[in-house]
């Protein structure tokens, strides 16, 4: 830019300098007349080499650029090396585009970007097969019209994109989980990934289970009988053999509860019952508890209800019933003697909650995200001398995932824990 500023003010100082001598050797008229002829001839070649410009715009193209005479040869330079350049990036770029697009094909999981307006932008083919999508047709269109799924349009409506959803399809691939994640100002990239196989692997190893403890029932029940017919008085056992069978027979025992609760574990995971919707009347099942938890009290703790037997709910009866039973039957367990023990039920913020609190010997808190896990045991010893089973907590915890409520546990070591179970507002059955 200084050098064409520089080159014009030469030559516009060497037009005066010449009209100057000009009117020198000849006249002041002469003179004038020479510097309109320079001006207006420079005006015209100006206009030439514009219009040149213009015509290359129309159509640019590298080979056909003017060359250009004194200034505008420079321009015209400059124009070529900048064309030069921005075809070679628009080159790149594609070729970075188009690796990038082959990358995105390659993987497993599906892949949509969508703007602020749920609308495709791009996507690649894993999300055409399992979202159903017709690249050519659909982009640009809301994928809430492509996909059409009730629960994926709760998920995308909410706009709480830190959990997953699992969605059932009736495309490619049947099973798939979803997350959304946002990026730029309003832009989300939806993933998917097929869960198919993890769901069939899944069901094949609690078929197995199911099978399994199915099976062991019907031995376990006889080797029961037989230790109970030997273990009769009138067969005069010795002490030592009397404490033989015993032995046997709380091992047996402690299988059978074992057996029972793998398969209400089993049967709970694969929603086998159906019925969730069961009018269930709490004031009758807290009855029922009551009367199971004075047996259980051996160490004769003292045990509070306190109960809104006017808030009843909706679910399975039995599942809740071995819920609640669960959760007042470790409160039990793990609280010394003489301890207290206070069973709630009422409703906080319009949710239902069941709460045991127990003053016992406390969870680290180190440990509180795993004990719902199947057969993981804060103690070994301990849990095994109360006589659990292990699995109490894992199927609260199922039950609960079930009926769409939650397990939350606070916990303090040597000083008690809080067991709540919430349930969902719309589980209230209302009364007439």
């Amino acid at each position: 830019m200084q050098d064409i500023k520089l080159r014009t003010f030469i030559f516009f100082v060497l037009i005066l300098f010449l009209s100057f001598i000009a009117s020198k050797i000849f006249s002041l008229n002469i003179a004038i007349t020479f510097l309109i002829l320079a001006l207006i001839i420079y005006l015209i070649s100006h206009i030439f080499w514009i219009n040149e410009l213009s015509k290359w715009l129309d159509n640019p193209k590298s080979n056909e650029i003017p060359d250009g005479r004194g200034i505008w040869q420079d321009i015209f330079s400059k124009i070529y090396k900048n064309y030069r350049f921005e075809n070679k990036s628009k080159k790149d770029l594609a070729t970075a585009m188009e690796k990038f697009v082959e990358a995105a094909d390659a993987l497993l999981d599906g892949v949509v970007s969508l703007n602020e307006s749920n609308e495709i932008i791009w996507c690649n083919k894993r999300a055409q097969l399992m979202f159903g999508i017709n690249v050519r047709k659909d982009t640009n269109k809301p994928i809430l019209h492509i996909f059409r799924n009730s629960e994926f349009k709760k998920y995308l409506d909410e706009g709480n994109y830190e959990s997953t959803i699992q969605v059932d399809t009736e495309n490619y691939i049947n099973h798939i989980e979803v997350k959304v994640i946002p990026f730029g100002r309003y832009q989300k990239l939806l993933t998917a990934r097929d869960i198919s196989p993890i769901l069939k692997n899944e069901l094949v190893r609690k078929e197995f289970v199911s099978n399994f403890t199915h099976e062991l029932k019907t031995p376990l029940t006889v080797i029961t009988g037989f230790i109970e017919t030997l273990d009769q008085p009138k067969n005069n056992l010795s002490p030592g053999t009397k404490e033989i069978f015993t032995l046997m027979s709380d091992q047996a025992n402690r299988m059978k509860d074992l057996i029972n609760d793998l398969l209400l574990l089993s049967n709970i995971e694969a929603s086998l019952n159906k019925n969730r919707s069961e009018k269930i009347y709490i004031g009758r099942l807290f009855d029922s508890i009551k009367a199971s938890s004075s047996k259980l009290n051996k160490k004769k703790h003292k045990i509070k209800f306190n109960i809104d037997k006017n808030l009843n709910i909706y679910g399975s009866k039995s599942e809740i019933q071995s819920a609640f039973s669960n959760l007042v039957s470790n409160a039990i367990r793990y609280t010394p003697e003489k301890g207290n023990i206070l069973i709630t039920w009422h409703l906080i913020n319009n949710l239902p909650i069941m709460e045991v609190t127990d003053n016992g010997v406390g969870i680290p808190k180190n440990k509180i995200n795993r004990i719902t896990e199947r057969f993981y045991r804060v103690d070994e010893d301990r849990s095994r001398s109360s006589g659990g089973t292990g699995l109490g907590l894992s199927i609260v915890k199922n039950i609960m995932l079930q009926h769409q409520g939650q397990l939350e546990i606070t916990s303090e070591l040597n000083h008690g824990s809080t067991f709540k179970l919430i349930f969902p507002e719309d589980r209230i059955i209302k009364p007439l």
